[in-house]
C-alpha cells in the first residue's frame, strides 16, 4: 500500500511538472527578451547621445579633450559633477563646455578624475560681458542672474552673454542670452536673467578646454 501511494505521489509530481513546463519556459523566455530589449534600448540611447556629442563642432581655437561624466549626485547635480580625466591626463583647472556653452570650471583634480563646479553652483561667481558691459554672473533663486551692470547700459533681451576674461577664466566663452531685464537698487543697476540652455542632468559628455587659468 505504501509503495502504491509513493508511486502515485511521484507520478503526481511528474505530471504537475509536465503541465507547468511550457508556461515556465515561456515566462523565462519572455523575461530574457525583456532584459535584452531593455539592454538594447539603453545601448541605443547611449550611442545616440555619443553620436550627437561627436557631431558638435568646437568653435574655440584651443586644444580640448572630450570627457565622460562619471558621477552626478542626484541630490547635488546642480552644484558639481565628476568627469573622467585627471593629473595623469594633464588636466588642470580648466573650463568645461557642452555644445560650445560654458558648463563650469574644474576646481579639484585627482589622479584619473576631476570635480567640476557648475555655473549653477550657488558659490560660483564669474565675470561676464554683454556687449561692452562687464557684470557678475551667479546663481540665485534657481536661475542664473547677471548683476553689477549700470542701468544706463545699452542691453536688450536676446543679447549674447560671454565670459569677460577677467578673473580665472578666458574670455568669449558663450553662456547664454539675455532673457529678462529689471532694475534694482533704486534704478542704479540692471538685474538680468539668463536664458541658459544646459541641463546637466540630461548630458553624459563634456569638453575640457585645455588652457591654463
Amino acid at each position: 500500500m505504501y509503495k502504491i501511494f509513493k508511486n502515485n505521489y511521484l507520478f503526481l509530481i511528474l505530471f504537475i511538472l509536465f503541465l507547468i513546463k511550457e508556461p515556465l519556459y515561456k515566462l523565462y523566455y519572455f523575461k530574457e527578451n525583456i532584459y535584452n530589449t531593455i539592454d538594447c534600448n539603453l545601448l541605443k540611447k547611449d550611442y545616440d547621445k555619443l553620436l550627437e556629442f561627436n557631431n558638435i563642432d568646437i568653435v574655440y581655437d584651443i586644444d580640448y579633450i572630450n570627457s565622460m561624466i562619471i558621477y552626478k549626485d542626484i541630490y547635488n547635480y546642480m552644484n558639481e559633477i565628476t568627469i573622467r580625466g585627471g593629473k595623469d591626463d594633464g588636466i588642470d583647472k580648466y573650463p568645461i563646455i557642452y555644445d560650445n556653452t560654458l558648463v563650469g570650471i574644474i576646481d579639484k583634480v585627482y589622479k584619473n578624475s576631476s570635480n567640476v563646479k557648475l555655473l549653477t553652483n550657488k558659490n560660483s561667481k564669474i565675470s561676464v560681458m554683454i556687449n561692452d558691459e562687464i557684470g557678475l554672473l551667479e546663481y540665485r533663486g534657481n536661475e542664473l542672474i547677471v548683476s553689477n551692470i549700470s542701468n544706463y547700459s545699452n542691453i536688450k533681451v536676446g543679447d549674447m552673454i560671454y565670459t569677460s576674461g577677467l578673473g580665472n577664466i578666458r574670455d568669449n566663452i558663450y553662456i547664454g542670452l539675455v532673457k529678462e531685464i529689471s532694475d534694482a537698487n533704486k534704478n542704479i543697476e540692471k538685474i538680468i536673467k539668463v536664458d541658459y540652455r544646459i541641463k546637466v542632468k540630461d548630458i553624459d559628455y563634456v569638453t575640457i578646454l585645455k588652457e591654463k587659468l
